[in-house]
């Protein structure tokens, strides 16, 4: 599992709303900035403490590794200065109700603050960054001043299907098999992220997004009905258990919000407010049946990770 701590600044609020982090992928004159490069980096079941004005407010779950977004239309003219070609990762937020001010705990945080890259510095006060990677140490030091709430997204996160935990045993467990190839091993640890040959195959099975309809390949991603971190060698690279989707909609089937039936209707969870699935169009239209095999890992998805 990794930690990142965000400072955030007039955007929380937009970000907060939106279940997401939006960076531009580059700096001014194009210019590569660290804590750009950072977003991609990001993983599904990584913890972001999130700074704004003085104090970490919220505690969350990445729902999503990072990808290639447009910048935000609810930034306004707060993000015009930013370019239009980004990154964004979605997380699952979650707001504190007593917020941490790092100013008031500089005893236990400051020896821990990266020496390179640090969001903030040793007297309290913010640097002028954005994602910053920050040591396990710190991470887990955090939790426990913060407390109740964010032992709780920890502890989701630990017990989420495609928790690091189990991303990280699966990892090991490909690069320890002496019976794969090194292209094997390869194609598997692409897989995870919906590259590679799995991407191949899914493609060849499914040519649009089911919600959206999109059939541009380069604006989807090849998602796995049954999580990479749970499946099989075999499974990560089938592309029977795989679907393209349009980012956000794959951010609300990773995170359970939607799931489908065999017949291809689109099954919406009632945790999953109105108000958004109007903005996101999360809406039944021409729907086509899955294929059997399709079919037996949109079962594991139902009954495991649809809300």
């Amino acid at each position: 599992m990794n930690f990142w701590w965000v400072n955030q600044k007039q955007t929380y609020r937009h970000e907060l709303k939106g279940g997401y982090l939006w960076s531009p992928k580059k700096g001014k004159n194009g210019r590569t900035i660290e804590f750009y490069e950072n977003m991609y980096k990001v993983a599904k079941g990584d913890i972001v403490f999130s700074y704004t004005s003085g104090e970490i407010r919220a505690v969350s779950m990445a729902m999503s590794n990072g990808y290639s977004s447009p910048r935000p239309n609810e930034f306004g003219s707060t993000g015009e200065v930013w370019m239009l070609d980004g990154w964004r990762v979605d997380l699952d937020y979650t707001e504190l109700s007593s917020p941490l001010a790092p100013k008031a705990h500089l005893l236990e945080i400051s020896p821990l603050l990266p020496e390179k890259y640090s969001p903030i510095r040793h007297d309290g006060n913010g640097n002028q960054v954005y994602l910053c990677s920050i040591s396990e140490e710190l991470g887990r030091t955090l939790i426990d001043l913060i407390g109740s709430e964010a032992k709780a997204v920890l502890s989701h996160s630990n017990n989420s299907v495609f928790s690091s935990q189990n991303v990280e045993k699966a990892l090991k467990q490909i690069q320890d098999d002496d019976a794969l190839s090194e292209t094997e091993k390869s194609s598997l640890v692409k897989s995870r992220v919906g590259q590679g040959l799995f991407r191949k195959r899914v493609a060849k099975i499914e040519t649009e997004c089911r919600v959206t309809h999109v059939s541009t390949i380069e604006h989807l991603i090849a998602s796995h009905i049954k999580p990479w971190a749970v499946s099989s060698n075999d499974e990560r690279l089938d592309g029977n258990n795989g679907l393209l989707l349009s980012p956000h909609i794959d951010h609300l089937f990773d995170k359970g919000f939607i799931s489908f039936e065999d017949t291809g209707r689109l099954i919406v969870s009632s945790e999953l407010a109105e108000n958004l699935q109007k903005a996101w169009g999360v809406r039944q239209s021409k729907m086509h049946e899955f294929n059997d095999i399709q079919k037996k890992y949109l079962a594991f998805h139902r009954a495991h990770i649809f809300k």
